[in-house]
């Protein structure tokens, strides 16, 4: 084992400067845009520079994996500028605010880029021992690399924390923001790419496969997956008896268990070639033959989802990954599981080609959904010359096509902005949210299932507030998970006063003054912080801006969760936790 010392550190830092120079120009890109995120400056930073610095830090690992293997300088120069010069291209047509389908493409391609950092050396014939050797020692170091920096954090943090509790040092939470930051997005990926295998590691064929790798393998992941296949057989079997079209969950059950098995596959693919364990080999030609009917079953799935609910983001990967599922076993049958590496290799290939371009899952999705939404709006004699006609009253029974045309708009907007309706609209719809659109459509009180929970909270933990202004103070704490609306809930009362909660309103009754009674609206507040937490991701907020005042009140509120229905416009509250203060 190397002697640690500080020469060894700096020795280590300038191996990175040397053999990963632009990555290591993203990553202090990006860890200065954290900086300034935490001070909260007056700067505005883009979507697209986090977008630049981060997706630019993975990509350009695996472009440097890649040409370090060239032997000419001047084309290693030229494609590396390429790389930069497509990525800048790419975060320019960025909005300044990304969509929905914008942060699908770019996980998609985040793991894209990851994948093809561990397989982009070992294109060549011959190089599957090499593969694994490198893939298992890279993953060894970055999970060394998080451990380091976990203790990093926890170590430093401590003894801060320790300045404000013995010494009475104040101590601003940003410090310990920009701790995070130094500790996981300067110090673990530069410690990471400082011990990421060599030129010359990268070609080791000696492999060694540690007893850990082998006990998790063989021991813990091979029983599961094989518990899991027969339960699933069981499952196919019971549904082909009654004759019955498969569950919904049986796409994500049966993809749970390919992954699974391929990565047992990978895990184990030094022992199956030196062919020391029956077990192995058995497991490894087995199983791509064992997935085939239960692929078929998740086929059916898919396309029963399809056909019911239409084609959405998610269900065209999932039919998109059912697909190589099927050529995956297929290519393991043929060469009898002898190069493991394209399973990841392919895996990255089909991503990306999925999520780029006119062909991509985005823009065949979204062009469905608008040619169903066209059909809809036909069907309900909604359209003249191609054009919606506004505040048109439609008959809001429950008709399929009523309810199918509210979620279609809903999800365009969500996943590609009011922008993808504006073929159907003369008036402009920028900035316009789903409701406004369905308003003008006069279809935003149609009953639908459409909702998602919201979750707020204050980020001022301190308890002490100055009351000068409100001699009384109460506290209010309701958790319910009722949906009717019109049922009142007492959650205060004593022999001066009573404080209940009827939707999104609080009622207060005065009981020294004649029972006189006033209501403090809970609905636009919350909405707006909703609003807010959408367009920024962002759970917690400052006490101003949870605050509400009146004439005679202020309620502070410390945590507002529940259920959001877009399309009704309504509030329900689940848990409500804050502060009441009133003048007498």
């Amino acid at each position: 084992m190397k002697k640690l010392s500080l020469q060894t550190w700096i020795s280590k830092f300038q191996l990175v400067l040397v053999r990963f120079p632009f990555t290591l120009i993203f990553i202090v890109g990006f860890a200065v845009l954290c900086f300034l995120h935490i001070q909260k400056t007056d700067i505005e930073i883009k979507d697209s520079l986090w977008v630049f610095f981060g997706l630019g830090t993975l990509l350009n690992v695996a472009v440097t994996l890649y040409l370090e293997d060239i032997q000419n300088h001047t084309l290693r120069i030229l494609l590396n500028v390429a790389s930069f010069v497509l990525l800048l291209v790419y975060c320019l047509t960025l909005p300044d605010k990304l969509i929905d389908y914008q942060r699908f493409q770019l996980v998609a391609l985040a793991l894209v880029f990851v994948l093809s950092a561990f397989s982009v050396s070992f294109l060549k014939k011959n190089t599957e021992i090499p593969f694994w050797n490198f893939s298992k020692e890279s993953i060894i170091q970055l999970a060394i690399s998080a451990a380091f920096a976990a203790v990093l954090f926890g170590g430093l943090g401590l003894a801060i924390l320790s300045l404000d509790k013995l010494f009475n040092i104040h101590v601003s939470p940003k410090v310990y923001g920009d701790l995070s930051v130094f500790s996981f997005v300067l110090f673990a990926p530069v410690y990471f790419l400082s011990n990421i295998p060599d030129k010359t590691e990268k070609r080791k064929q000696e492999v060694s496969v540690e007893k850990i790798i082998k006990i998790f393998g063989l021991y813990i992941l091979l029983p599961i997956l094989l518990i899991y296949t027969l339960i699933l057989y069981v499952y196919l079997i019971q549904i082909v008896f009654k004759w019955q079209l498969p569950n919904g969950w049986v796409s994500t059950l049966v993809s749970v268990l390919s992954l699974g098995g391929f990565l047992c596959m990978l895990i184990l693919h030094p022992l199956y070639l030196s062919k020391e364990n029956r077990t192995i080999e058995r497991f490894i030609k087995l199983f791509p033959a064992l997935l085939f009917p239960l692929l078929i079953l998740m086929s059916v799935g898919i396309f029963r989802r399809i056909a019911d609910y239409d084609l959405t983001i998610n269900r065209l990967y999932v039919l998109i990954l059912n697909l190589w599922f099927y050529g995956v076993s297929i290519y393991l049958l043929i060469t009898k599981a002898g190069r493991v590496k394209w399973i990841v290799i392919s895996f990255a290939m089909v991503t990306f080609l999925s999520s780029v371009g006119p062909w991509s899952v985005f823009s065949l999705t979204k062009n469905s959904l608008e040619s169903q939404l066209g059909k809809q709006l036909s069907a309900l004699h909604m359209l003249k010359n191609g054009k919606v006609i506004l505040n048109q009253k439609v008959e809001k029974s429950d008709s399929p096509t009523v309810i199918k045309t509210v979620e279609t708009v809903r999800y365009l907007v969500m996943n590609y902005g009011a922008e993808s309706l504006q073929s159907y609209f003369s008036t402009s719809l920028k900035n316009k949210t789903a409701f406004d659109i369905l308003e003008q459509m006069d279809l935003e009180a149609v009953q639908s299932d459409v909702n998602h929970y919201f979750h707020l909270y204050s980020n001022n933990d301190s308890c002490i507030y100055n009351t000068n202004s409100y001699p009384t103070f109460v506290m209010l704490n309701t958790y319910d998970n009722e949906k009717d609306l019109n049922r009142l809930k007492n959650i205060c009362e004593n022999n001066e006063l009573k404080i209940d909660l009827l939707g999104e309103n609080l009622i207060v009754t005065n009981k020294l003054k004649n029972n006189s009674v006033f209501t403090i609206p809970l609905k636009d507040k919350i909405k707006s912080l909703i609003k807010e937490s959408k367009e920024k991701r962002r759970e917690r907020f400052s006490p101003d801006e949870m605050t509400l005042k009146g004439l005679n009140y202020k309620l502070v509120m410390k945590v507002v969760n529940g259920k959001h229905y877009d399309l009704k416009g309504e509030i329900i509250l689940s848990n409500f936790e804050a502060y009441l203060f009133l003048q007498h």
